[in-house]
């Protein structure tokens, strides 16, 4: 089946939904479950409301479903791009909203006292220049490395003229990360559980891009039976990081937290997925949903936070406040994405990209 410029509605909803996940699981819980965390100190202070945490205390799953969606519409992008057009597309698609939200999330660290100026500037600076390595200006850009790591494979399959490998590449990453969490708990890997070299390596987060990959490969090319075990495979090794991550969260807040829902959460949501690729969503709508996705993660957990905690303090109750902070930054991510950062791609395309402009 040739690719054409085709949407994929369910799609678009399915990583605005993810989103929207992980923004109630910190407002709605790890404010207050985790006072160490920066988007606790934003609040200022928040009681712990277990009634509402019992509800959203999963949503951090959001992430590892962006990865799958990841894995899939990189593929699909990539198969008849250049390697230029394929680093220029990424260039557009993760600068503008960066250097849109960072310099926000600074305004309020130094606005709530999280930051002094110098510190707040080589925070920027690195969250500006994708530094891969903290400090940035905010905990949620740990997983831009990640993605990058990825477009990173991509591009070099595509600079050897060999995107015909992509499938062996992904299976491989797949099974790289599916067997470290295999061999995770017979050999006690606990301390590589956070360890950013493996984030990069895609050691950690590989199984889910994977799996993204091979449903792209399901959907355009064919269902194989060695697709169909590599799929289960990989959502296997995604269920093991899963359940690490929660033995993770649970140290942190100090409270035992069960496995089966976030698996729950994140093998539902991959069956949405596969069933939404077979559906017609083509309303351009969708699109501008999905295209919220982005901001709304970069800028939902400090500024987010410290509204919700000024909010909190003026005696509005944490419930109202969670949903009025909710549609706030679902707001902001709107204008973000439709009214911001077009005009930053126009001004990159009128500068960086302007050569290649020309040429073509």
């Amino acid at each position: 089946m040739a690719q054409q410029k085709t949407t994929f509605g369910g799609i678009d909803i399915l990583r605005f939904l993810a989103a929207v996940l992980v923004m109630f699981y910190h407002y709605g819980f790890w404010v207050w479950a985790f006072p160490e965390g920066v988007s606790a100190r934003a609040t200022g202070g928040i009681p712990p409301h277990p009634e509402i945490g019992g509800l959203v205390q999963f949503g951090w799953v959001g992430v590892q479903i962006f990865f799958v969606i990841s894995g899939f519409v990189i593929a699909f992008s990539a198969e008849h791009s250049t390697p230029l057009r394929f680093f220029e597309a990424r260039v557009k698609r993760l600068a503008p909203a960066v250097w849109i939200c960072a310099p926000v999330t600074v305004m309020v660290l130094l606005f709530v006292d999280l930051s002094w100026p110098t510190d707040a500037v080589a925070r920027l600076m690195r969250t500006a220049l994708f530094v891969p390595f903290n400090p940035w200006v905010d905990s949620v850009y740990w997983t831009l490395g990640i993605e990058i790591a990825f477009y990173a494979v991509v591009w070099i399959l595509l600079r050897l003229g060999r995107f015909d490998l992509m499938e062996a590449v992904a299976v491989a990453l797949g099974a790289i990360s599916t067997l470290f969490w295999c061999l995770y708990y017979p050999f006690d890997w606990s301390d590589l559980a956070e360890a950013r070299w493996l984030d990069l390596l895609l050691v950690h987060h590989g199984c889910f891009f994977a799996t993204g990959v091979l449903l792209w490969l399901m959907r355009f090319k064919a269902v194989t039976p060695a697709r169909l075990v590599f799929c289960a495979l990989f959502l296997a090794g995604g269920v093991l990081q899963i359940i690490s991550a929660v033995d993770v969260r649970s140290i942190k807040v100090e409270a035992a937290m069960p496995y089966a829902p976030p698996i729950v959460l994140f093998l539902a949501a991959m069956a949405l997925m596969a069933w939404s690729l077979r559906l017609d969503l083509s309303w351009r709508g969708w699109r501008r949903i999905g295209l919220m996705t982005y901001p709304l993660y970069l800028i939902h957990n400090v500024v987010g936070a410290a509204i919700l905690g000024a909010l909190m303090r003026a005696g509005v109750p944490y419930l109202l406040s969670v949903v009025i902070v909710g549609a706030t930054m679902i707001a902001a991510s709107w204008l973000i994405a439709i009214e911001a950062e077009p005009r930053i791609r126009l001004l990159l395309d009128h500068t960086i990209f302007r050569y290649r402009l020309k040429a073509a």
